[in-house]
């Protein structure tokens, strides 16, 4: 009940849904996704509301995830319903998955594999995903994968980057590298 209160209540901070479906109208849309949201854990939850602020609302909705297609920077996102975790002991559960369409040389998987199991290449190499718990912190792995790919760090220089980034933006800190895909103008 407590969790259907938070949604309740945060869900007025979303804008209208004037992207709905022509069979679908604004508020029973807006219904459907509260409905099947209700059940999710808190942190996911505010995490899929966040993203609803920035994109709008998402082109599918499910039990265990919802889902944004060519928003913003991105081609996909994905928010997977997570278990909530304990806040002292990590900053979130990896529950917010970003793809881009950016093709990864072979010779340069390993790399990318090496600095970050969070990223993901595709088969075909075309496509690159981050998966983590934030998307300041997808940011910060898409933009030092950028670099691994054109040679300007190796993995274990962006790892050293990434960890000291991360240091920083708990401090308070900001960084460019946080804010936007820094290669995509």
């Amino acid at each position: 009940m407590r969790r259907f209160l938070l949604f309740a209540m945060l869900a007025g901070l979303i804008p209208g849904r004037a992207a709905a479906a022509a069979e679908t109208s604004a508020e029973e849309r807006l219904a459907q996704d509260q409905r099947i949201m209700a059940g999710w854990h808190t942190y996911s939850g505010l995490v899929a509301l966040k993203l609803m602020d920035e994109y709008g609302p998402p082109d599918q909705v499910e039990s265990e995830r919802i889902v944004w297609h060519n928003a913003g920077p991105w081609d996909t996102i994905v928010v997977w319903d997570a278990d909530d975790y304990d806040y002292s002991a990590t900053l979130g559960p990896d529950n917010l998955e970003q793809t881009l369409f950016f093709a990864v040389p072979p010779e340069k998987r390993k790399a990318l594999a090496d600095f970050s199991d969070e990223l993901t290449v595709s088969g075909d190499g075309k496509e690159l995903s981050v998966r983590g718990h934030s998307e300041e912190l997808n940011f910060l792995a898409l933009n030092l994968a950028y670099e691994i790919v054109q040679g300007f760090r190796d993995p274990a220089e962006a790892r050293i980057f990434y960890d000291r980034t991360c240091q920083l933006a708990q401090a308070g800190k900001s960084s460019p590298y946080l804010r936007g895909l820094m290669f995509i103008r």
